[in-house]
């Protein structure tokens, strides 16, 4: 079930920018970062009368470069958002209903979460690092487990 059918976008805020830079790389140097994305939903309040259900869903997405070691660059970054989703369509879908498929919400969080990433990495002096601009829907590297994935950036 793809949750962007039933529910519509009704808040989003920025909650989080958090960078860390230990050294500084050579300049236009290729890096290896993980990159991982966590969403956290959570059940609104519903005002009486009201029949369907809103969600609010935390997102962090963490940029963690370098080798770790004192040879290699190292910087952390991580942004991190609120959002409010409610539901326009269907039966109204129970937590765990939504918590099964909430993963479908990760295509139109990711781009503003990665806006954000890419501003704080500049202000960093890691204009270097590209990150995607989308998600590949059929992808199965698409996580909202608490799990890093590696990915090459630039």
């Amino acid at each position: 079930m793809n949750l962007l059918d039933h529910f519509i976008l009704q808040h989003c805020q920025i909650s989080l920018l958090r960078g860390e830079l230990l050294r500084v790389s050579r300049e236009g140097a290729m890096q290896d970062a993980k990159v991982e994305m966590n969403l956290t939903p959570r059940l609104m309040e519903m005002d009486s009368g009201e029949k369907l259900p809103s969600y609010q869903v935390s997102a962090r997405l963490i940029c963690i470069g370098g080798a770790g070691d004192e040879s290699g660059p190292a910087f952390k970054a991580k942004v991190g958002i609120e959002t409010v989703y409610q539901q326009i369509s269907g039966g109204p879908l129970d937590i765990s209903e939504f918590t099964n498929y909430h993963a479908s919400l990760a295509r139109q969080i990711y781009p503003l979460l990665a806006q954000e990433l890419r501003g704080l990495l500049t202000r960093m002096g890691l204009s270097n690092i590209q990150l995607p601009f989308d998600l590949n829907p059929s992808s199965k590297t698409i996580s909202v487990s608490p799990d890093q994935i590696p990915n090459r950036v630039h």
